[in-house]
């Protein structure tokens, strides 16, 4: 009965532990609720260019606009493709990127990129750098939204 008391406690205390760990965790992650936020900053974008240059701009051209296969990353057919989806959504397929060589980046290289496109597509900097707790926010969820 001892036993079955102790290990009572102990599964108690670890549960309650846990809750007080997962609460701590959502007090510091930051979140966003929308792309108009100033996700990323300038300087991030302008690395952003640079990785663009050397990984992605062989397929999706020089200036964003996309080659056949390769869709464009710019403009209304960018904002046509994403109006209804997220800043995670897009990380995840950049993440799946460059085509062959997935994952071939560092994880700073993605972040880079995509505040390269949120940059090219008119989306407003920020002061802070953009980062995977940011960009793969599931929720609230960051909607791409249409340019006005």
């Amino acid at each position: 009965m001892l036993r079955i008391a102790v290990f009572v406690a102990v599964i108690a205390g670890a549960a309650s532990a846990s809750q007080g760990f997962a609460r701590a965790q959502t007090a510091v992650q930051p979140t966003r609720q929308r792309v108009w936020e100033g996700l990323y900053s300038d300087v991030q974008a302008s690395r952003g260019r640079d990785a663009y240059t050397k990984a992605c701009a062989s397929c999706h051209m020089d200036d964003l606009g996309g080659h056949e296969y390769a869709g464009a990353l710019a403009g209304y057919p960018f904002q046509l493709k994403w109006e209804d989806g997220s800043v995670a959504e897009l990380f995840g397929r950049i993440r799946a990127m460059p085509l062959g060589a997935a994952g071939s980046l560092t994880a700073q290289e993605y972040l880079d990129i995509l505040a390269y496109l949120l940059q090219s597509n008119g989306y407003p900097s920020g002061s802070d750098e953009l980062t995977i707790a940011i960009a793969a926010q599931r929720w609230p969820r960051i909607r791409i939204e249409r340019q006005k």
